[in-house]
């Protein structure tokens, strides 16, 4: 079914017009890969927050205040770029495996910073009791920031995941 809706999104006006003007693949990706870059370095700031490697003169509401809204930002130029790339090449992306991974690996990423974001603007005790929260919070931290660079590279192999349907 899934494979259909690709065919039939490919087939579509306006993903022939993204596949046919030459520009508009490389314009998009290259904002989208921007958007990464800020999502990636607005997750390490957060992270190295946590563990008292920047940003100590910082409480954590501060540091949340200054990075969430870039990588909320960013996730929205995200989607609209990713959008414009599935659809101009629709087949590619959906049956892709790495694409359908990314999709899931995101999808666990935004409930993580929604969380973390909900927890630091309560003042959870987990951010106010000391300047470096606990190991738990810390593995936390870095597991989402290895998410995040897991998500990076699943987009970077739906390029080269290339899955032959036999048409």
């Amino acid at each position: 079914m899934l494979q259909h809706f690709a065919v039939w999104l490919a087939a579509t006006p306006i993903s022939m017009v993204i596949q046919n003007v030459l520009w508009i693949i490389p314009a998009v990706q290259t904002v989208h890969i921007l958007a990464i870059a800020v999502v990636m370095s607005s997750v390490a700031m957060i992270t190295l927050r946590i563990f008292g490697l920047a940003g100590r003169g910082s409480t954590m509401a501060e540091t949340a205040d200054r990075y969430v809204p870039w990588i909320w930002t960013a996730l929205a130029i995200l989607a609209l770029t990713g959008l414009t790339l599935i659809t101009g090449e629709p087949v590619r992306s959906l049956t892709n495996p790495a694409f359908q991974l990314k999709m899931a690996m995101l999808a666990v990423a935004i409930v993580v910073t929604t969380l973390f974001q909900v927890t630091v603007l309560r003042g959870s005790v987990v951010w106010t009791a000391s300047p470096r929260p606990a190991p738990p919070v810390r593995a936390m931290a870095l597991a989402t920031m290895i998410l995040w660079c897991a998500i990076a590279v699943a987009g970077r192999w739906i390029a080269y995941l290339i899955l032959d349907y036999g048409a």
